[in-house]
């Protein structure tokens, strides 16, 4: 949301609008938020909660990061620079060259900067944002809704498969390197909403350990969207208390799951879509 207009446009380069939609159901009735920009309600209420927790601060004053050394500060105030798109835009970090190929890098969503008072950089905390992408087009339902009537059917829904075949993946990945980063004493964060994380560690299985706050965490910090208060009325968002775990843990979680279904599931799927008896 910017100023208050859902900033979010779906549709070909030739008929553009803007969607409106930033929370679906999945199959059992519950939200599910698929517009990151959702989760930055309350004037970017996240990125603060995040820099608190990292810096192990009890107030920040957030600024753009390009604009950091203009700004003022006061000492009762963690002065914080953010990097990441509408503040100080995001900061690309470049791959490493494979066999003489240049890589073509990647972004961390947020970057949050801990300056002390000479506007010099202390430490940095790292905050990737993920909500859900979805299958299907929620456009005629969309159209259904502005014309006031019900949708006959469902044409839409969230993508879970990129649990695992994309986010788990990357936050691995950028967790590793952001271990080798002596600024970096907080590891990664990671925010998306409640669903998602359930989804998560439902994945993961139940076995992820936790630990204090440490260069190779993964800090997840699950979002719940609040209950309706009304027609019109935007429904409000909260941070639940985080999980925090290492990197190792994740990978091995990841890599090893324990939470497989029984041995032969395959084969009486199999058997059944042949239309044999299973035994």
């Amino acid at each position: 949301m910017i100023g208050g207009l859902c900033s979010k446009e779906i549709g070909s380069a030739e008929n553009r609008i803007r969607s409106g939609v930033c929370t679906i159901a999945d199959k059992d009735g519950g939200p599910v938020i698929i517009c990151p920009i959702r989760l930055y309600a309350d004037q970017y209420e996240l990125l603060s909660t995040v820099a608190k927790l990292a810096f192990k601060v009890e107030t920040v004053t957030l600024v753009d990061g390009r604009k950091a050394v203009a700004a003022s500060s006061t000492t009762k105030s963690q002065l914080v620079a953010v990097f990441g798109k509408g503040w100080g835009g995001e900061l690309k970090v470049p791959g490493r060259p494979v066999s003489g190929r240049k890589s073509s890098g990647f972004f961390v969503d947020w970057i949050l900067a801990r300056l002390d008072v000479n506007k010099n950089l202390v430490e940095f905390a790292a905050l990737e944002v993920q909500t859900m992408d979805t299958i299907g087009s929620y456009r005629a339902e969309r159209e259904a809704i502005l014309n006031g009537h019900a949708h006959i059917g469902k044409s839409v829904g969230p993508n879970w498969e990129n649990v695992n075949k994309r986010i788990l993946p990357q936050l691995i990945y950028k967790g590793h390197l952001l271990e080798r980063e002596a600024l970096c004493q907080s590891g990664l964060f990671f925010a998306c909403p409640e669903a998602v994380y359930n989804k998560i560690m439902d994945r993961l299985g139940s076995t992820l350990a936790d630990y204090p706050l440490k260069n190779n965490s993964l800090t997840f910090v699950p979002i719940r969207l609040q209950a309706s208060q009304g027609l019109g009325v935007p429904r409000s968002i909260e941070a639940l208390p985080v999980k925090i775990t290492t990197i190792q843990q994740v990978q091995i979680a990841f890599s090893s799951p324990t939470n497989l279904p029984e041995a032969g599931a395959y084969e009486r799927a199999i058997r059944t879509a042949l239309g044999e008896k299973n035994n």
